[in-house]
């Protein structure tokens, strides 16, 4: 750590800027700053991997009793951006040393919890975890309140959140409140009593908060429940002993209280003249944890299971049965599962049963979303889980052909074909919608899949299926996303090279889509990261050009810093600049990328000087790069 003293000084310093040969512009490094950021990154490799080898925690210690004056070097580190992250790193592989435990919380105190987040697991230091639980949930908390654009934090605006990372936000606030037990009851029971405070308010904005909390407890729900194939039996049972521990599945009858009564009068005794009516209510109760242990598991819901559950309509009301499944979404995604995945329920009756239970849950959602808004119907139970298991088995049937129609209409007659029908119910109706994508996704990740005859003929069916569905409902395009990375990721040497590459093309078009949409920090994201992970091995140089092409025809200023950021960053890329810089992209669109820039510069210096501050050094980054006008051969 002491041979870090000289780069961490300088490491706020200006860097020095690269020259770019115009006679040999592929073995340049990257483009002017790229040079140097290239050496930093060998020099920060070299110490870091010194770092590991070399330290111990008596070195640690001894730093520790150096004095304010010699020790000031740990200080410098920890304001790096650079040396931050490998005072991170080491602190997880040395979890003993007060030397990072220091480091850790300071860094904590500091407030970068989004960068402990992404590197390691803080489940070992409660200090940490709890003021990044604190900060994360402040953070979600003010972003419902007032949206991306307008959330601030100490007077600035939290870029890092307002460009599309609230995903990421919830992805690391799962992983990390999930990683343990005691995480996992702490994490349950700060938002427990954040929403009850919530909803006893008469703050509005506090109760716009608690639906982002609500929405999170239920991830948080689901991430411990959901099968994982390792661990022993032992260890996965436990797991999910542990989220059952603090659902109200159980904690209601554990509290002697009335099992129907809401969470605001739990803390009243049970009258003892309902005393047959919680017997029924507790078995309500008992039948769908026995259904969650067993589908976390991996078992498929059978009869009995289904048929347990739906026994509390015979001496209740059904809609207590519908209420309880979308208080735990984690059941709807299991009975969907099962009614559409590729591995559903063969038997007509339980199926029956499954659809029915569905058909509950969509009849008490849009209950509770009548009473917000006007002009909502509920849809008849009967009619809904015929409709429901109709459209299971239009999946089933489709999977099993060469190809099908898929139609942006509602036109369902039995005359029709199977995929225009299940096109026009995924149109109409969102569950249906939901089960296709189970069941496109499930199809798609299976290897054997793209070796199969059909392959060349189905799988544009089903990207055209995806995109009907991502244009009449907004909250599956994260899924339709997920699904045409999936597609990116096919390859198979039987196929011809152009089939594949219309298949790829028909994933980028519905990714472009998706980015007219609202997704396009997501969408230009997942292709960075597919550039970095995989290289060219799933996007050649033709598909990045009619990508980037495609971005330039439907981004229009004035533009945002997270937008500008991310774009930007996909610009540089290497494989990006090589495949620009080519001589099969015409020199209009290298302009058109140079006017866009400059476009950007000059709203951003006229309209907010902190807008081009932020902005600056990636403009310059992409102007070196592609206003020099070498193209390469």
């Amino acid at each position: 750590l002491k041979s870090s003293r000289a780069a961490a000084s300088s490491s706020g310093k200006p860097r020095p800027t690269a020259t770019t040969s115009t006679t040999d512009v592929r073995d340049n490094t990257v483009f002017q700053e790229g040079a140097a950021d290239a050496a930093r990154d060998v020099v920060e490799s070299v110490i870091n991997r010194l770092a590991r080898e070399r330290f111990t925690t008596n070195g640690g210690d001894a730093i520790m009793k150096l004095t304010k004056k010699q020790a000031a070097f740990v200080d410098e580190m920890i304001k790096s951006d650079r040396w931050r992250k490998m005072l991170i790193d080491l602190s997880a592989s040395n979890k003993d040393s007060k030397l990072f435990m220091y480091c850790l919380q300071t860094i904590s105190n500091l407030g970068h919890h989004r960068e402990i987040a992404n590197r390691i697991d803080q489940s070992d230091y409660f200090g940490v975890f709890n003021s990044l639980l604190r900060s994360e949930l402040s953070v979600a908390g003010k972003l419902a309140v007032a949206g991306y654009d307008g959330y601030k934090a100490d007077g600035k605006s939290n870029e890092s959140l307002t460009s599309g990372q609230i995903e990421t936000l919830t992805s690391d606030l799962r992983r990390t409140c999930t990683a343990t037990s005691y995480t996992y009851l702490y994490a349950m029971v700060v938002l427990q009593e954040l929403i009850k405070d919530a909803k006893d308010s008469n703050n509005e904005s506090l109760q716009k908060a608690s639906q982002k909390w609500e929405r999170l407890r239920e991830e948080l729900e689901e991430e411990m429940m959901k099968p994982v194939s390792t661990g022993t039996t032992f260890q996965r049972k436990r797991r999910i002993d542990v989220a059952l521990a603090m659902s109200d599945l159980v904690q209601r009858q554990r509290r002697r209280i009335d099992p129907t009564s809401d969470e605001a009068d739990n803390r009243l005794p049970v009258p003892s003249n309902i005393a047959s009516k919680n017997n029924l209510a507790d078995a309500l109760d008992s039948a769908i944890v026995v259904m969650l242990t067993k589908s976390s598991l991996g078992n498929q819901v059978d009869k009995d299971m289904a048929e347990n559950i739906l026994k509390f309509a015979y001496g209740g009301s059904t809609e207590r049965i519908g209420d309880l499944l979308i208080k735990h979404p984690f059941t709807i995604t299991t009975l969907l599962h099962n009614l559409f995945g590729t591995k559903r329920i063969r038997q007509l009756e339980t199926r029956l049963k499954c659809a029915r239970l569905i058909a509950l849950a969509v009849a008490a959602s849009e209950r509770a979303a009548r009473s917000q808004q006007e002009g909502i119907t509920v849809s008849n139970e009967d009619s809904l889980s015929q409709i429901v298991l109709k459209g299971s088995q239009l999946c089933e049937q489709v999977e099993n052909m060469v190809s099908f129609t898929a139609i942006d209409s509602v036109e369902e007659g039995q005359e029709t074909s199977a995929g225009r029908q299940l096109s026009a119910m995924c149109i109409k109706y969102p569950v249906i919608a939901q089960g296709a994508l189970i069941w496109a996704k499930e199809l798609a990740s299976n290897p054997d899949f793209v070796t199969t005859a059909a392959y060349p003929t189905l799988a544009p069916c089903i990207l055209c299926l995806v995109r009907i569905i991502s244009l009449h409902h907004p909250l599956a395009r994260p899924a339709a996303l997920e699904l045409s990375l999936i597609f990116i990721g096919h390859s198979n040497s039987d196929i011809s090279h152009q089939k594949m590459e219309s298949i790829k093309e028909q994933c980028l078009r519905l990714m472009l889509l998706l980015s007219a949409q609202g997704l396009c920090i997501e969408v230009i994201s997942a292709v960075k990261d597919k550039l970095r992970k995989n290289g060219s091995s799933e996007l050649d140089s033709a598909l990045i050009r009619y990508f980037v092409s495609g971005l330039l025809d439907t981004v229009q200023t004035p533009l945002t810093v997270p937008f500008c950021n991310s774009f930007c960053g996909l610009l540089v890329e290497r494989q990006c600049v090589d495949a620009l810089k080519s001589q099969h992209f015409e020199n209009g669109r290298r302009a058109q990328i140079i006017q866009l820039i400059n476009q950007v510069e000059t709203d951003g210096k006229r309209i907010d000087e902190r807008f081009w501050t932020n902005v600056r050094p990636m403009l310059t980054a992409v102007k070196s790069v592609y206003s020099a006008g070498e193209v390469l051969n």
